[in-house]
């Protein structure tokens, strides 16, 4: 295993976790129904991972607007983390994979505290 360094990494981490994503009983169904555009979405994905892991700087956008009304719920976002984390775990190491999970753990927070905020009460 290897650290996270460039852009091939980047794609490696982010197709392999979508993969996992569109296989589970829970996100798959989500990424389905949401996802139109795969050639347009991945990209995206490769070009926000970047920007946070190797500081490509490629990513323009608000992600939070995208999975405002979603339906999603902590249980969502606690899934989503534990795959993501299982992928770098499985395949790179060191202090960008570490910043990887890290970010994945504060933003599944994040996003949902948010949502659940915007909803009201008893969400």
């Amino acid at each position: 295993m290897r650290e996270i360094e460039n852009k091939d990494d980047i794609k490696l981490l982010v197709d392999k976790f979508y993969g996992k994503a569109m296989q589970d009983e829970l996100l798959g169904p989500i990424f389905h129904h949401a996802v139109k555009d795969w050639d347009a979405h991945m990209p995206r994905m490769y070009s926000f991972w970047g920007t946070l892991l190797i500081g490509e700087m490629s990513y323009h956008g608000s992600p939070f607007g995208v999975h405002r009304g979603a339906g999603l719920v902590k249980q969502h976002f606690d899934t989503w983390v534990k795959l993501f984390s299982e992928t770098v775990d499985e395949n790179f190491i060191g202090p960008t994979a570490e910043s990887a999970k890290n970010f994945a753990r504060t933003n599944g927070y994040i996003f949902e505290s948010k949502l659940r905020m915007m909803e009201g009460p008893g969400k």
